[in-house]
């Protein structure tokens, strides 16, 4: 109960807090925000609240732009702005992001942030602590430690979604200097090694856990794995050496804003650094979730129960996760559009059942032996769209892994909901499956359903048409990720993968009761090498983080983003009544034309008012 409470008011604290709860009623002073170590802390909690707010369609693009998921076939930008990212609607002079500036003009819609405030506030902190009467040794240190994560995490947020950024060293006085004012965008790897810096002066002085009072707050292990994915994204292709690219972009002074000589050393710097990070996690007690069921199941079954308990059996999974977000508003909307229809005819009353996942993701997922579909001798090379003899569901359904069904809700399948299992029907005119009316916006796109983050108690009344949400969290980083950071980088510097690394996978896969990734490939002669290799060990990390928002950024960063938007979208005959005209492979309906530009769509527009306002800043390429 105590961790309701505190999620409840960590929430509370967080996304609606006011200025007014910090200093009395009038004009704010620093004397007022610092006359006391109580408000103090009060200004520390409100550091937190300009962070970007991941898990629903319109707050960030990388939980649906990114090729794992998608939303129902009907709904315009407008209302979806995922969808900016993927159509082409996103410039200069319309921007769905607010990030950069929130204050820009943009259309109807739009989300902002306010990153730079955020900046600016823990800088106010730094510059003031000092004056704080009687300031207890340990909070001096910690909220100083909360001050320079969030300077790393907020600087973070912008380089993964705009690029080379302008580094904001201190808050910015009314008597600053033109370049103050008007600062240029630093080089990438200059950028970098600021935002590795901050992170590390947090760890420094950040506690590696938080009591139940305190979860969603920064820590030490959270700053050396955010640390981590910087680094790795800097190693890789798209940032490092990218002279096709990048090699006319500049500052007006010439100054070059992307390194364009490939340094193989950034990858062992990423290597050691997701060391440091899983080390430290590991001796503070951090683990990959394991929720081991109570009645007698298979050995199966327990490593579906295992992947999808970690992200909705507890409200904060602080075994494994990091760091969250906690939003309610967004997680409730996932909840609600995910979960299936309960009744006909359509009504936009209870479940949505328009969230699924894509035949880009379905087709990553392992067989049950741990091996691609397109490697293992139980599916390589048959048809796996057709329906085998007295079996009622496709065989592209059967022999997958327990992540697959886990995650995937499918025809004929079993879907956890309402209190009980339910059987999926998504066949036309069937209860979750196509109305053959185009004009109700809610409805699967391939055929499919989502299940992350969606639990059996998960309720709808229909007598009064109310939901009862799940409380929980979406994890913005957590352990699984470090091991597979550590193996990427592991690979990309040594060119195969040292007994380190596949320990680190066998932990993931243990997790979710696969093989071990040396015996799923001595199945097939061996595990695979080079280019092979590479891409096997980028299809690991895009199923254990499918729907958290990273393939989004790993398919930029690796250079194949284009690839996956642009690929195919493909879906089941949604107007098939029966089961042969149902599976039949067919082209996904949707909202828009497919409209990627590489390299223009791997960051967001800067908006054209600030290029205005800001002589020194330059565009990003393809703008």
């Amino acid at each position: 109960m105590k961790r309701i409470l505190f999620y409840i008011c960590l929430v509370l604290t967080i996304f609606s807090c006011d200025f007014l709860d910090v200093v009395p009623e009038g004009q704010a002073t620093l004397d007022d925000l610092f006359r006391s170590e109580k408000d103090c802390e009060k200004f520390v909690y409100y550091m937190y609240h300009n962070i970007p707010t991941h898990g629903y369609w319109n707050w960030l693009p990388d939980m649906f732009a990114g090729g794992d998921l998608m939303t129902g076939r009907g709904g315009t930008t407008r209302w979806y702005n995922y969808k900016s990212m993927l159509y082409g609607d996103e410039s200069a002079n319309q921007t769905y992001y607010g990030m950069w500036a929130p204050e820009s003009s943009g259309p109807t819609g739009k989300t902002n942030y306010e990153v730079f405030k955020g900046i600016r506030y823990a800088y106010i902190l730094l510059d003031n602590i000092d004056r704080v009467p009687n300031i207890s040794d340990a909070n001096h240190r910690q909220w100083r430690g909360e001050a320079y994560w969030l300077i790393a995490y907020y600087h973070q947020v912008l380089l993964d979604f705009y690029g080379p950024v302008t580094i904001q060293t201190k808050a910015v006085s009314l008597n600053a200097t033109e370049l103050d004012m008007y600062p240029i965008r630093a080089p990438y790897d200059e950028c970098v090694n600021f935002i590795a810096d901050m992170w590390d002066e947090a760890a420094n002085l950040l506690p590696p856990t938080r009591n139940d009072y305190q979860l969603g707050r920064a820590t030490s292990v959270s700053a050396l794995a955010y640390k981590s994915r910087l680094l790795l994204h800097a190693a890789s292709p798209q940032y490092n050496g990218n002279t096709a690219d990048y090699a006319d972009f500049k500052n007006p002074d010439g100054t070059q804003l992307m390194s364009l000589t490939y340094d193989k050393e950034k990858w062992e710097r990423a290597r050691k650094a997701a060391m440091d990070a899983i080390q430290l996690a590991e001796s503070n007690g951090y683990i990959l979730y394991e929720n081991q069921s109570i009645t007698p199941i298979t050995e199966f079954e327990q490593g579906v129960k295992n992947y999808h308990d970690a992200f909705c059996e507890t409200i904060w999974n602080e075994k494994e996760f990091f760091f969250s977000g906690a939003s309610q508003t967004g997680i409730e909307a996932f909840q609600r559009n995910s979960a299936p229809r309960f009744q006909l005819p359509y009504s936009t009353d209870g479940f949505r059942n328009q969230v699924t996942p894509t035949f880009y993701m379905l087709k990553q997922y392992y067989t049950k032996n741990g091996l691609p579909l397109d490697m293992d001798p139980l599916t390589a090379g048959q048809n796996l769209y057709q329906v085998a003899a007295g079996d009622s569901t496709a065989l592209f359904h059967r022999d997958r892994e327990p992540r697959f069904y886990a995650n995937v809700g499918y025809d004929r399948g079993e879907y956890d909901i309402n209190g009980t299992t339910i059987i999926l029907k998504m066949r036309k005119g069937e209860t979750h499956g196509s109305t053959g009316n185009t004009a109700h916006e809610y409805q699967s796109p391939t055929g499919y359903l989502n299940k992350k983050y969606i639990h059996k108690q998960l309720l709808y009344n229909p007598s009064d048409k109310s939901i009862s949400y799940r409380k929980l969290v979406f994890p913005y980083i957590r352990l699984a990720e470090l091991y597979l950071n550590y193996a990427e980088a592991d690979f990309e510097y040594n060119g195969a993968l040292s007994a380190q690394s596949l320990g680190y996978i066998n932990k993931i896969r243990s997790r979710s009761r696969l093989p071990k990734f040396e015996d799923s490939w001595a199945l097939v002669g061996g595990i695979p090498t080079g280019k092979n290799l590479q891409k096997v060990i980028r299809q690991e990390r895009t199923i254990e983080l499918t729907a958290e928002g990273r393939l989004y950024h790993d398919s930029r960063r690796w250079g194949i983003a284009k690839d996956i938007v642009m690929a195919n979208q493909e879906a089941w005959n949604l107007e098939g009544t029966t089961q042969s005209a149902f599976y039949t492979l067919s082209t996904m309906p949707e909202s828009g034309v497919r409209n990627f530009v590489h390299p223009k769509n791997i960051w967001l527009a800067f908006p054209l008012d600030q290029l205005n306002v800001n002589y020194n800043l330059v565009q990003n390429p393809g703008y």
